[in-house]
């Protein structure tokens, strides 16, 4: 019987450890990784392929909203369930752009918490009630669940984040330890792909979608596809 792989990522050592207890008494899943912040998440998501990452609120770094949605563009067919402590608008959306999700409260009891992980990983929506009362708002809405970043490449993420942050192409070059040529290259693709003018839009529409709220120290050389 193939496993369900796993991630879990919270600010909270303790709750990742008490996950761990769980979700390790479980014959069908695989437990990968514990990740305390949003960039370890993103990078152990990125390396380890697993098929469902659990998400806590309580994160140093990066919103868990942030977090989700670097994950989601760069490991494609990834299930999400998250444990909603506090919630946002941004939450509500992005719930609303997903078909197999899960969420529940960071309260609730063990029970529902793997009823959820397992909808989830059939494929199905596990939304509680208790979220959907916390989040005062139905997001079962119209949206056409496109993501704007989704089709370029971890590499010309990492560009587009650091012309974000006004860097001209010799400096991104420096950066990555790549070519002016390639850069620019990049620079070309990535306006091409996101029907874009000019590096200054694409600044401005990198930071509308978020990029560059990513800390620096995910984009490392090693990460790069």
């Amino acid at each position: 019987m193939k496993k369900i792989k796993i991630v879990i990522a919270d600010g909270s050592n303790l709750f990742v450890d008490a996950l761990k207890i769980i979700l390790e008494k479980d014959p069908e899943i695989a437990l990968m990784s514990g990740a305390s912040s949003g960039v370890e998440a993103l990078r152990n998501c990125i390396n380890l392929q697993p098929d469902l990452v659990v998400i806590g609120e309580v994160l140093p770094d990066l919103t868990i909203v942030e977090t989700a949605r670097e994950i989601r563009r760069s490991v494609r067919g990834i299930k999400f369930l998250f444990m909603i402590k506090d919630g946002s608008s941004d939450m509500l959306s992005l719930l609303g752009t997903m078909d197999s999700v899960g969420a529940v409260r960071q309260s609730c009891d063990i029970p529902e918490f793997l009823t959820a992980l397992h909808s989830v990983m059939k494929g199905e929506r596990y939304i509680s009630a208790e979220v959907i009362e916390h989040l005062k708002n139905p997001f079962f809405k119209e949206r056409d669940g496109n993501d704007p970043l989704e089709h370029i490449t971890q590499r010309e993420r990492e560009i587009l984040y650091w012309i974000a942050h006004g860097m001209t192409n010799q400096e991104i070059s420096e950066k990555m330890f790549l070519s002016e040529k390639t850069i620019k290259n990049h620079v070309s693709h990535i306006l091409k792909k996101l029907d874009l003018r000019d590096r200054t839009k694409a600044a401005a529409f990198a930071w509308k979608e978020g990029l560059p709220l990513i800390p620096e120290d995910f984009f490392t050389p090693s990460k790069m596809n």
